[in-house]
């Protein structure tokens, strides 16, 4: 294997934790040494191998407990693996789970200078780039404040930014923007974006596949602490989509926004309905009638690159179609104002019955949910005339041959 580009080569890595039922067990086992073993084996990591090459950005999906953040942990230096070996070309940025990399007692600022000189930046190097990460984190007077004071929104403002400053030739993100207001999530994904630009390595945890799909060149897919899948984006988050279906993963309720947050949004949808080819609204449609999602929306800052998506679930939950203006190559408008934007179904030919609808938009990225609703309008299909069984129509002719047959 050739490792001139590669950025980051593991190997058999693997990591052990050792479970005890009771806490006296820990000290008693000191004393025991290998004589007698008082406690569980729990394999986080298990013979884990892979190469990811400069400039690339690698999704890592799975479910909670499968491995993700242990395997970041170690590619960052946080955490010590049991076996195997790692190698690292470039220094490495992190921005793992909210809570560690500060230390809670120093102020903003001295944990900022000993986060440098951990990376082997200079005294000198680091007072050059405060300011910088001053004006990115947003947090004013608090930046000379012990860090114990933060809410969780000014800790990830100042650990991105400090994160994003340093030069790094890699960098880690786990579910960190998944924290604080609109803008800051915005302003974090242009950064994130340069860096593809300039062809750094970016490492991406996220249960949302969406965004996976969307920003990561390559995903791994970690199940009980081993790579299940590693290959192509589309193949593998969508083998990953069809697992948590049938596995009835619990969806998490839409959070209802109160006033003042919904001032903080950068855009919101305002209504959703469904209407036939005249343009009245209606909620029960016949086989193969063209069918009209009308989605009424506010944009209220300049913002380019905005994808506008719909998905169509059935009653029980199976994702039957999503579909989404970036795909399509359709631009919407930048500029601030009150949007209407429609998605026709041409004769639609799904089979009676009830469906949902899930309507979203996000930056052209798509990390970023500017608004998403769930379930947030339905419509029905009826027919009179009894097609087929299913959720859709496929449509299909019959051939008959062979010799000696009747009909």
């Amino acid at each position: 294997m050739s490792y001139n580009n590669k950025s980051i080569t593991i190997n058999n890595i693997s990591k052990m934790y050792k479970m005890y039922d009771k806490p006296q067990d820990r000290l008693k086992q000191f004393f025991y040494k290998n004589r007698k073993k008082l406690y569980r084996e729990f394999w986080a990591l298990n013979d884990v191998s892979f190469s990811v090459s400069s400039g690339t950005t690698l999704g890592i999906i799975g479910r909670n407990g499968s491995g993700k953040s242990t395997l970041l942990q170690i590619i960052a230096g946080t955490l010590q693996a049991s076996s195997g070996t790692l190698n690292i070309k470039g220094r490495i940025a992190a921005l793992l789970e909210l809570g560690s990399g500060f230390n809670p007692e120093f102020t903003g600022r001295e944990n900022v200078y000993l986060n440098g000189s951990i990376m082997g930046l200079s005294e000198k190097e680091m007072k050059e780039r405060m300011p910088v990460i001053e004006q990115f984190a947003e947090i004013g007077e608090f930046i000379d404040q012990p860090v114990k004071l933060y809410s969780s929104g000014m800790y990830v403002r100042l650990a991105f930014a400090c994160a994003v400053n340093v030069d790094p030739d890699i960098l880690i993100i786990d579910e960190a923007l998944a924290v604080g207001d609109m803008q800051f999530q915005l302003k974090c994904m242009d950064k994130m974006k340069k860096f593809k630009e300039e062809g750094k390595t970016i490492l991406f945890v996220s249960h949302d596949t969406y965004s996976v799909k969307n920003f990561c060149d390559e995903v791994i897919w970690m199940k009980d602490g081993r790579i299940y899948r590693y290959g192509d984006v589309l193949s593998v988050t969508n083998e990953y989509e069809i697992f948590m279906r049938t596995k009835s993963e619990p969806v998490a309720e839409e959070k209802v926004l109160d006033s003042s947050e919904q001032e903080k949004k950068v855009l919101l949808i305002n209504n959703i309905c469904t209407k036939d080819g005249s343009g009245k609204a209606k909620e029960t449609f016949s086989f193969k009638e063209d069918v009209y999602v009308e989605i009424e929306y506010t944009l209220k800052t300049k913002l380019k690159g905005i994808v506008g998506g719909v998905a169509v679930t059935d009653q029980r939950d199976a994702y039957i179609c999503g579909v989404n203006t970036k795909l399509d190559d359709y631009s919407l408008p930048s500029l601030p104002g009150n949007y209407t934007l429609v998605c026709k179904y041409d004769q639609l030919n799904l089979l009676p019955g009830t469906y949902y609808i899930d309507v979203g938009f996000f930056e052209s990225a798509g990390l970023v949910r500017l608004d998403y609703k769930t379930k947030i309008n339905s419509f029905s299909i009826q027919s009179a005339d009894y097609i087929a069984e299913g959720i859709i129509h496929l449509d299909h002719s019959w051939i008959s041959g062979g010799a000696g047959s009747e009909i």
